[in-house]
């Protein structure tokens, strides 16, 4: 019953904790080619893969979801569209996130919606997939509604909800007769890294071993195989990476002010305070 009650009482904090923190890019006060934007205080990166893509500025050819109405700046392909597949990431080096909802405008080479394609929604962290999902149907054919945008939702994507999973990166790629992406209306969930969403499992396990815990500074990492972890502040910034071989391996945080920090590797995380 206690362990019930404490398991509703975390579940509470988190719903509350992600909701103070959600934020929604409209990208309309973004530079026009841009490949970056910054929203809340985090700096994302428009990652191109195929084909290339930054922040464009086209009157009335955006969708602003919100408030379901007309705008103007959004991040797209235009200057090298098709025909081939195209691809990009949104990424994050200075902190972790969770994706909400978004919405895209697909097309052919030549701005024809009517057409049969996919979208493939995958999100990473620290290069490690968490979850992918392919959308094949339902996409909005005509600008009449919703300017031609169809919502993204990852709240129930084809069913499921992939919005409480922590990433580091989003990327969406075309498949089929797709070649024109723009997306509009991002809205996401800032990360702190206090907090692990419900897919994280375990803030420490037998893979991942930090002592002494506290700590005055020096520090054993201890893993099963080579790796790469990251020490983290307790907002979400970067502050050391550590390229981790199988054993022990010995890091110093002496240099980082006494406080509450995460060390994650790509599947886990454990917290270690400095005194």
């Amino acid at each position: 019953m206690k362990s019930t009650t404490f398991f509703i009482i975390c579940s509470m904090l988190i719903s509350i904790f992600s909701f103070g923190q959600t934020s929604t890019e409209l990208f309309e006060t973004e530079s026009s080619e841009s490949t970056s934007f910054t929203d809340n205080g985090v700096i994302f990166n428009i990652i191109s893969h195929v084909s290339n893509f930054d922040i464009i500025n086209r009157a009335a050819t955006g969708w602003n979801g919100p408030s379901t109405s007309i705008d103007n700046r959004y991040i797209d392909n235009t200057g090298s569209v098709g025909p081939e597949f195209a691809s990009f990431s949104i990424r994050t080096t200075s902190n972790l996130f969770k994706v909400n909802r978004f919405w895209v405008y697909v097309s052919n080479q030549y701005s024809n919606q009517n057409v049969t394609g996919s979208l493939t929604i995958t999100g990473k962290l620290s290069g490690v997939t968490k979850f992918s999902r392919t959308k094949s149907s339902n996409f909005n054919t005509s600008i009449s509604t919703t300017n031609g945008y169809t919502l993204i939702d990852l709240t129930n994507l084809d069913g499921q909800n992939y919005s409480n999973i922590i990433i580091d990166q989003l990327q969406l790629t075309l498949g089929g007769n797709f070649y024109y992406i723009a997306l509009d209306s991002f809205t996401w969930v800032k990360d702190s890294n206090i907090v692990l969403g419900t897919s994280e499992s375990k803030l420490s396990s037998k893979s991942l071993n930090v002592y002494p815990n506290p700590t005055k500074g020096p520090l054993s990492i201890k893993a099963e195989k080579n790796s790469e972890a990251k020490i983290y502040s307790a907002e979400g910034k970067t502050l050391k990476t550590v390229q981790l071989q199988k054993g022990s391996n010995d890091t110093n945080i002496s240099d980082l002010p006494k406080g509450v920090y995460f060390i994650r590797t790509a599947n886990e995380s454990t917290k270690v305070i400095k005194d």
